[in-house]
């Protein structure tokens, strides 16, 4: 198992603002760096593909209302994941947080850990130019 934990980001905007936004997967397409290819997408599931990987695939499962969405992962995809998305207010607007769980073995782990967690990171630095 892989775990990873982005920390909390801020974001100047409300809660509800960047919990509105980050229930569309379509939006999720403006968070992505240029090495994503094949974007397709609705409101509730995405797939992708960062060149020189697999494809990746996931959807919504979940909406709790302006604090947390949870997505799994979907389709062909090199390892089954869940990732949440928390968010949380803050006196400067909110505060958003990426949790990802991945059932990785060891030898994938390796290989990665460090690219999906500063993957990860990327999305969260990303997300207040959004608003």
């Amino acid at each position: 198992m892989l775990t990873i934990d982005t920390g909390y980001k801020n974001v100047a905007a409300s809660a509800e603002q960047v919990f509105t936004f980050l229930s569309d997967l379509n939006n999720l397409q403006k968070l992505m760096p240029d090495r994503v290819e094949n974007w397709q997408s609705d409101a509730d599931q995405c797939t992708f593909m960062i060149k020189g990987m697999a494809e990746i695939g996931m959807k919504i499962e979940e909406r709790h209302a302006s604090h947390t969405l949870k997505l799994s992962s979907q389709g062909k995809v090199p390892f089954t994941f869940k990732l949440d998305i928390l968010i949380r207010p803050s006196e400067a607007g909110c505060e958003t947080c990426i949790v990802f769980n991945g059932e990785v073995n060891m030898f994938m782990k390796m290989m990665v850990e460090t690219p999906l967690t500063n993957f990860f990171k990327m999305l969260l630095e990303k997300l207040p130019s959004q608003f």
